[in-house]
């Protein structure tokens, strides 16, 4: 069923031509301080042959890091690249998980705070003209989040294997009002809370 939503997506970004976000791993099988964000691009039309019905694959389209890949424990500060865009993710407050603040460099500003004080399941996500509320399936267990806002759509994240958090699958149905960075936030958030800090 899921596959079957991801040949969806995947056709639907041919359709729409633009990019789909599709999911997102650990660059390393052992590690999570380095992701890796693919998406189905737009077909390249100069090139193609009208019987060409092939359909498009995922490929690599950005990346979140550990910006202090060799200073152990601090995961407070991130780097990220997504299309042509490039950023950092910081913690407000060093020691305070539940404030983050996403920041592009070319001037997008993205907040994230919990919904409720020493509760990591349930986050706001704001660029101030347009608040989304990101929120964990479970209280215990963090393989599902889910987006569901009445005006924008529903942005869905879930682990391809259960309680393996190196491996997400995106299902984006947000409208176009809703930025790449958001949709980065909501993506930051969720490889965060779901995997563990070693």
């Amino acid at each position: 069923m899921r596959y079957g939503f991801l040949l969806i997506c995947f056709w639907l970004a041919v359709a729409a031509n633009a990019q789909t976000l599709t999911s997102v791993s650990t660059r390393w099988s052992d590690s999570f301080v380095e992701w890796e964000i693919y998406a189905v691009m737009p077909p390249d039309t100069t090139d193609a042959d009208e019987n060409d019905t092939e359909s498009p694959e995922e490929e690599l389209y950005g990346e979140i890091k550990l910006r202090w890949l060799n200073v152990r424990d601090d995961f407070s500060e991130w780097d990220w690249e997504l299309g042509d865009q490039r950023g950092t993710i910081r913690q407000k407050w060093k020691d305070d998980p539940s404030q983050w603040e996403l920041r592009s460099y070319d001037g997008n500003v993205v907040t994230m705070r919990t919904m409720w004080s020493n509760d990591l399941t349930e986050w706001r996500v704001t660029d101030n003209s347009i608040t989304l509320n990101l929120k964990s399936k479970w209280k215990n267990q963090f393989d599902e989040w889910l987006v569901d806002d009445s005006t924008r759509g529903k942005f869905f994240l879930y682990t391809f294997t259960e309680r393996d958090p190196r491996d997400w699958a995106i299902e984006d149905s947000l409208n176009e009002e809703v930025s790449q960075s958001m949709k980065l936030a909501l993506i930051f958030l969720t490889v965060f809370c779901g995997s563990p800090k070693m």
